[in-house]
């Protein structure tokens, strides 16, 4: 079951923004060829919730027998082919990519810490999916656990687990509202396209139809890639949260396992439909996207995958980039903006001193991100050296 719990964790959180609860690739700057992409998702949906969703369309028992290839083994590749895209940069680019990088607050880094008065935060930045490379940073995590009053993730395991239960409370964030119909919104050659790829997974053209076109944009749009190495079964979070209740420490959600979903559901209609219609129509190679946000991640500059994502999403279309642009910032202010508003809310609010907090690293950076919110509350930010 822990595993369930945190397939959803990772789907609820991740999302376009590379789950690191995240957002992508730009034109002239890449020597490699073809690379495009749709959205970075390090994890999915637990295989309940996603059959569920199914299952609720189709007004079925949730165990579904004959829909196997919607789990995630019957997704899979035979292995990750993915490279990272900044070691491929034109000099032009990467001068581009570090001018872009310094308008971006707090870009830099995946642990900082946040004081004001009394109060101490460890703000961590994590990937919802496993990587061998989070054992030597749980090192360092470890002993900061043992000292803090309360740990605040997205959402916590027994969260998920009681939401995996109630598979049909979530219905509404993956069908469309009653009357309204996916075959109707989009040309009919894009959704012959559509059915016949969602029907190798299993999903029949009259299901899809029923369908919120963002959760159909996850099953065009995975990649093989997310757990690499050894020791990859846990994501950081869930390392974070497993070692805090083994030590006593209170570990707590920052909102309801279904905001993140709700967040989806709430983007614009037309939005998602055209997010559906290029990620359809597009040929990106998400394998490249993942590896190059994981490695930024790793490297402390998580803000640099998403500048390169944004940079070369949907390029080989005859998309005017004024519109993807425009695109990804929707889906931001969605998913990231305003549950980072939420959030430090939230944590403004609690009694605790000393707290650790561990999100999606998306979470962290930028105008609207959590780090630039806590400093606009008065929070002095530095980052942690290890030390």
């Amino acid at each position: 079951m822990r595993a369930v719990a945190a397939g959803l964790r990772s789907r609820l959180a991740g999302l376009r923004t590379g789950g690191f609860g995240a957002g992508e690739f730009g034109a002239g700057g890449v020597r490699t060829g073809g690379v495009r992409t749709g959205a970075f998702k390090p994890g999915r949906l637990s295989a309940g919730i996603r059959l569920a969703a199914v299952a609720f369309a189709l007004a079925l028992s949730p165990s579904l027998s004959g829909l196997s290839g919607l789990t995630d083994a019957g997704m899979a590749m035979a292995r990750c082919s993915g490279i990272d895209l900044r070691d491929h940069l034109t000099a032009e680019a990467r001068t581009r990519l570090d001018a872009e990088m310094a308008k971006i607050p707090f870009s830099r880094g995946n642990h900082w810490i946040a004081t004001k008065g009394n109060r101490r935060l460890h703000v961590i930045g994590t990937q919802h999916s496993g990587d061998a490379r989070m054992l030597s940073m749980m090192g360092e995590i470890r002993p900061l656990i043992r000292q803090v009053d309360a740990v605040f993730l997205e959402v916590t395991e027994p969260q998920m687990l009681a939401a995996d239960s109630d598979q049909e409370a979530f219905g509404r964030y993956f069908l469309l509202p009653p009357g309204q119909r996916l075959d109707r919104m989009m040309p009919a050659a894009d959704w012959t396209q559509l059915s016949a790829r969602l029907a190798q997974l299993g999903i029949a053209p009259g299901t899809a139809a029923q369908m919120q076109p963002w959760y159909l944009s996850d099953f065009l749009t995975g990649t093989d890639c997310r757990k690499r190495g050894f020791g990859t079964r846990r994501g950081l979070d869930d390392r974070i949260e497993r070692v805090a209740r083994l030590n006593g420490i209170p570990a707590m959600g920052l909102e309801k396992p279904e905001a993140g979903l709700a967040a989806l559901a709430a983007m614009p209609m037309a939005d998602q439909v055209q997010m559906l219609l290029l990620d359809l129509r597009s040929e990106t190679r998400h394998a490249d996207l993942y590896v190059t946000l994981s490695e930024s991640y790793f490297d402390g500059r998580l803000s640099e995958g998403r500048i390169v994502m944004s940079w070369m999403i949907y390029r080989d279309l005859p998309v005017p980039r004024r519109q993807v642009q425009r695109l990804l910032r929707s889906f931001d202010r969605s998913v990231l903006d305003q549950r980072n508003r939420a959030w430090v809310k939230h944590l403004d609010a609690r009694p605790e001193q000393r707290l650790l907090v561990a999100v999606g690293a998306a979470h962290l950076a930028g105008d609207a991100g959590l780090l630039n919110l806590l400093a606009a509350r008065g929070y002095q930010l530095t980052p942690h050296t290890g030390r």
